[in-house]
């Protein structure tokens, strides 16, 4: 049927628009792609593909993955990872998607924050961006995201909501009613920030948390807060604009006319006027700053912002006048750099002329300029390092990046310096024209036809015998080393690009028989490692452990990805090589643990497990925000066994709940490897009555025949006799059961109150230590049931100065019983009326009025002046509680004698 006979697709038909619009996916490893062109194959992305490739080792296939991704509607956690990349085209790549996914990545808020404080500031400012979005629609988890350091939550929620203005001020009010402690101070720190936006609803958020709030440091952070909010702002000058220079406003004025007034120009001022809306005063701004010279050095980071403004003409005084401040305007060379690729071509000429008088102090800004994509500014950039004195090292270091970009433009800016300057850029330009990204490829051919035209046909034959015929060992290969030295290590890399595996294999082989000669080859080693033939890939690994310490440094990733190898004599021979080097592949190991192939993982670990500091390095990894990084650290925690195993034990334990499911379970196998089969639950204890009465502690004899862990169980069963019995064997047990303290203090809360009772009496037998590390469990333990509180008052009674901390901050309560109880405790000490005349002192209101009552309670004679004096001071001012306190205070001083 030709194409006109076939029927067209109705409009309405559900399958067939699809099926019309559906297009190939472009490649991701050629160029940068925009999101827009991306978006053209919608549909045609496998994602468990772009996973893979946020790991690949190339910035620009990581930078497309991230954003075909967001085509995709992927919210994955790989995409947080990318935020911190080290090459920013990813980085901001990443950033772009989680920006484009909008809602769908709700669940990966609390992990974007956390990166945030890592991130490069470019970035920042997009993930602020995204979060901003997410203000109204994600509010529960951008509260929950601030339980971070102040410093990250401050550049990263906290920007974002004062980028949203009054829905920011709300969002935050509302955090200032969380649960957790930290993100209610947090919220004071934004509202304080910003609150001034919405200040009725900042107050009236503020003022509940000054008034209520039961922790001290919240009520303080609260009312600094509300002093921010309500503080007078400084009245600056609304208009900042020359006013002694006539027409400043009003038109463009020449350099001539603006030389008359040279004296008298204010940099400063002519900072502010760059800042304004016109395009004339702009201009008028810069020219006025020529004219100062190196003395307007402080105005050059502002000058460098206009190489951006969206009027070329202000770009092209911009860039002139920056030439007229000499050495002064460094600051803006990465500005006039990123000018060198600007559409009008007298913008780029005028910044590039001011670059070349700068010269080689701009190098660092010109090596940051190799990343342009356009044609024209990677020429200009080039044509500025041909002028500078010997820029061939720094270009050949350029030219390894992983960035396509910079390939390109540091091989044309290479071809520029010519056959005499071009130094150790010559081999890397040699050994790069087969294999990588085809734009570098030509880009490769055009430098070295410019510096030496007659061009290349191809890498010279290999003619020993079967090496295009037979797989060879080695050995076959060491014979004929003298032939292989003729055809060389740049024909001999060439070779690996070749069709056939057993040529590239022979070819790796060679190179490993030429050993340290060959280490500008480790690069196309490496990626030899990912070769479809098993026999290619087992031949690079054992080359790269034959050419030596820097090819297999350079490689290090590569070969930590081939310990994945589904052939195991490859992934074998990768791990030799890495046992080899030890330490120096501890970055590459680490970032390995970045993969959901369990014998992949296991296999590194068992590399690092090697290190006498493997306990670090896996806790380390632990923290990783990746949830495969966290999966294959526990694992690898778990093979150190329990002798080796150290603080990784907390780490472990304090995983098993919460995070991800995928990190638990590994948590839970892991402590399973170190401690065997879980137990099914305590054995019974012999002892008559045990379950069914409350038992005296005689009745347990000699408690050391019980087994401890049963009992510490047996703290947690449903029936109050046998939670009190187990208390009371594990007091007999007295110091071989201090390790029961914490979970006897918890049978101190306990409804039943012979429970408590027991509990109490338990940890008195245990001794002081256990009591004191107990010490909030006993003071919140007199509130409440009459005897109970005699019980607990008996331990504490004889440990008073010992238990004064925590004595202290139970009079934090609103329970005047128990407030009594505690100053009861407190008071039969000999320097109660100081300690109280410094608890009076607290911010806490509660704390004041027990304070006050206290002082009161031991009577006129211990109270002495100093006593009065605290109290006298307190009866105007402050709360009105503490005020009733002080009188009630000073009325039981006068009734004693």
């Amino acid at each position: 049927m030709t194409d006109e006979a076939k029927p067209a697709a109705k409009k309405d038909d559900p399958k067939a628009a699809p099926a019309a619009a559906k297009k190939a996916p472009p490649s991701l490893e050629e160029r940068k792609l925009k999101f827009e062109e991306l978006a053209q194959a919608r549909g045609a992305f496998e994602p468990q593909e772009l996973i893979d490739h946020l790991r690949d080792g190339r910035a620009v296939v990581r930078a497309n993955a991230a954003l075909a991704l967001a085509v995709a509607g992927q919210a994955v956690l790989g995409l947080v990872t990318q935020l911190r990349d080290s090459e920013l085209v990813a980085a901001i790549a990443a950033a772009e998607a989680i920006a484009r996914l909008g809602g769908a990545v709700k669940p990966l808020v609390p992990q974007i924050v956390q990166a945030a404080g890592g991130t490069n500031p470019d970035v920042t400012e997009k993930v602020v961006a995204a979060l901003a979005d997410l203000v109204g629609s994600a509010d529960d988890e951008l509260i929950g995201s601030l339980d971070v350091p102040l410093e990250i939550a401050q550049k990263s929620v906290i920007d974002a909501c004062a980028k949203v203005g009054k829905g920011g001020v709300a969002l935050l009010a509302k955090a200032t009613r969380h649960e957790t402690v930290r993100v209610r101070v947090n919220a004071c720190a934004g509202l304080a920030r910003i609150g001034k936006v919405d200040a009725d609803a900042s107050l009236a958020a503020l003022g509940k948390l000054e008034e209520g709030d039961q922790v001290p440091d919240v009520r303080t952070a609260a009312k600094q807060a509300m002093l921010a909010v309500v503080a007078r702002e400084k009245v600056e000058a609304v208009d900042t604009l020359p006013k002694n220079i006539p027409d400043f406003e009003a038109r463009k004025l020449s350099v001539s006319e603006l030389s008359e007034y040279e004296a008298t120009i204010d940099v400063d001022q002519m900072i502010q006027a760059m800042h304004d809306g016109r395009a004339h005063v702009k201009i008028n701004a810069a020219r006025a700053l020529s004219l100062k010279g190196d003395k307007a050095a402080r105005a050059a980071k502002a000058m460098g912002l206009l190489m951006r403004d969206s009027v070329a003409q202000v770009r092209r005084e911009v860039a002139k006048s920056l030439g007229k401040l000499g050495k002064a305007g460094l600051d803006a060379a990465p500005d006039l750099v990123g000018a060198l690729g600007d559409p009008e071509a007298d913008v780029a000429e005028g910044a590039q002329e001011t670059l070349e008088k700068l010269g080689g102090d701009a190098q660092d800004a010109l090596v940051k300029g190799l990343e342009t994509g356009s044609e024209d500014g990677g020429r200009r950039v080039g044509e500025l390092f041909a002028k500078l004195g010997n820029p061939s090292a720094v270009l050949a270091e350029a030219f390894k990046s992983p960035a396509v970009n910079v390939q390109v433009n540091a091989a044309l800016a290479l071809g520029l310096l010519g056959k005499t300057r071009v130094g150790p850029g010559l081999p890397l330009l040699l050994g790069a024209r087969t294999g990588g990204d085809v734009r570098t490829r030509d880009a490769v051919r055009r430098a070295l036809d410019l510096i030496d035209p007659r061009g290349d046909d191809g890498p010279k034959t290999v003619t020993i015998e079967g090496f295009e015929s037979r797989p060879l060992a080695p050995a076959d290969l060491e014979k004929a080393k003298a032939e292989l030295e003729k055809v060389g290590v740049a024909d001999l890399t060439r070779h690996l690009q070749d069709g056939r595996d057993i040529v590239r294999g022979n070819a790796a082989t060679a190179l490993g028989v030429l050993g340290g000669a060959a280490t500008d080859s480790a690069r196309s080693l490496g990626v030899l490692l990912r070769d479809d033939a098993p026999r290619v890939r087992l031949a690079a690994a054992q080359a790269l452990d034959r050419v030596g310490d820097a090819a297999v440094i350079e490689v290090a990733d590569d070969l930590v990805r081939a310990l994945g190898d589904d052939d195991d004599k490859v992934a074998e021979a990768c791990a030799s090589v890495i046992r080899a080097r030890k330490a120096r592949m501890i970055s590459a190991l680490v970032r390995g643990l970045e993969t959901d192939k369990p014998g992949h993982g296991r296999r590194i670990c068992e590399l690092i497990n090697v290190f006498d500091d493997a306990t670090e390095i896996l806790c380390d990894a632990f923290e990783s925000p990746a949830v495969n990084v966290q999966v294959n650290a526990a694992l690898g925690l778990g093979m150190l066994g329990p002798k080796r195993l150290g603080k990784g034990r907390k780490a472990l334990e304090g995983a098993r709940t919460g995070g991800w499911e995928q990190t638990r379970e590994a948590v839970r196998k892991a402590l399973d490897v170190l401690d065997g089969p879980k137990r099914t639950g305590p054995a019974p204890i012999a002892i008559d009555g045990f379950e069914t009465k409350y038992l005296e502690a005689a009745a347990f004899g000699d408690a050391s025949k019980l087994v401890l862990q049963d009992l510490v169980d047996y703290l947690q069963d449903g029936r109050s006799i046998v939670r009190a019995n187990s208390a009371t064997a594990l007091g007999c047990a007295g110091d071989k059961a201090r390790g029961a303290a914490l979970p006897l203090a918890v049978l101190l809360r306990d409804d039943d109150p012979k429970t408590r009772i027991a509990a109490a009496g338990a940890l008195d037998k245990l001794g002081d230590d256990a009591v004191r590390e107990t010490g909030d469990y006993f003071v919140g333990a007199l509130r409440g049931d009459e005897g109970v509180a005699k019980a607990v008052a008996a331990v504490l009674a004889p440990r008073k100065v010992r238990m004064l901390t925590a004595l202290l901050k139970g009079l934090e309560t609103d329970d005047e019983t128990h407030a009594k109880r505690i100053l009861a405790l407190i008071g039969a000490l000999p320097d109660a009326c100081e300690i109280l005349c410094d608890a009076i002192e607290s911010p806490a209101e509660n704390v004041q009025v027990n304070a006050a009552v206290g002082i009161g309670l031991i009577g006129a004679k211990r109270a002495g002046s100093t006593g009065r004096r605290a109290l006298e001071s307190r009866r105007t001012g402050g709360f009105v509680r503490t005020r009733e306190a002080a009188f009630k205070g000073l009325a039981l001083l006068d009734s004693t004698p």
